[in-house]
């Protein structure tokens, strides 16, 4: 992944007197993408009041064109960034970090295709993550050990980034548990186009039943309903090996 552009990575005296807690609320602006109390609690005590950062919160991802300035990095919850949606800022100097509660090796080349420059996972102790901010600072990308373990267990060809759009759009529709009839319904097509498709993220994501489904789509990916209503798979069926489960119909 290319490197942001060296005129906007801070300076190595920057950075440390950002770990240190001793940068200033002016010199680094930090905006929250965020709906949970309780993890905006914890980010507060890790981040911002150590290190005396100035924040902003966000409760949904359309309101990221509502943030007032420009902030100099943006902590992002892989449940509420839309599919379709590339985090990329750098053409502006944003500096942006996927955090979550796990990355699986076939969703966590997705998060790094999409144009994160870390990935936080929160399994991790705070330590790491303030190592994945001062990387992200200083022009690089990072991970927290267990997203890095993520990644060394990948595969390119197997994970969410080899979906197309509508495969994804699928998949997002069939971990909810609705049924190819219902997802034909709300496509507008056939119940045999759905389960071709259907067929097709399953081999591209290494899996062969829907109870792996959640699992593969590392239990933060946005499952949203029609009314808004934010909705998540938390203790999904994990494949027996590596992708594939030697059990399946």
């Amino acid at each position: 992944m290319p490197l942001i552009p060296k005129s906007f990575a801070p300076s190595n005296k920057t950075v440390k007197k950002l770990v240190n807690g001793t940068i200033s609320s002016s010199q680094v602006r930090v905006a929250v993408l965020e709906d949970r109390e309780a993890i905006r609690c914890i980010l507060k005590n890790v981040f911002v009041e150590p290190l005396n950062c100035e924040l902003e919160y966000l409760s949904c991802y359309e309101n990221m064109k509502e943030i007032k300035g420009k902030p100099d990095i943006i902590f992002l919850s892989a449940q509420l960034v839309p599919y379709g949606e590339i985090i990329r800022h750098r053409h502006e100097g944003v500096k942006s970090i996927v955090f979550g509660e796990s990355f699986t090796p076939t969703s966590v080349l997705w998060w790094r295709k999409r144009g994160a420059d870390g990935l936080m996972d929160l399994q991790d102790g705070p330590e790491t993550w303030r190592d994945c901010l001062t990387e992200v600072l200083q022009g690089r990308s990072a991970a927290t050990p267990s997203a890095e373990g993520a990644i060394l267990n990948s595969d390119p060809e197997v994970g969410l980034q080899a979906l197309t759009r509508r495969e994804m759009e699928v998949a997002q529709y069939l971990v909810l548990e609705r049924s190819a009839e219902q997802a034909a319904k709300t496509f507008g097509t056939s119940v045999g186009t759905i389960k071709n498709q259907r067929k097709s993220v399953y081999r591209k994501l290494g899996i062969v039943r829907a109870t792996q489904l959640p699992w593969v789509m590392g239990n933060g990916i946005p499952h949203v309903t029609s009314n808004g209503e934010r909705m998540h798979k938390l203790h999904a069926e994990a494949p027996t090996g590596p992708y594939l489960s030697p059990e399946g119909d």
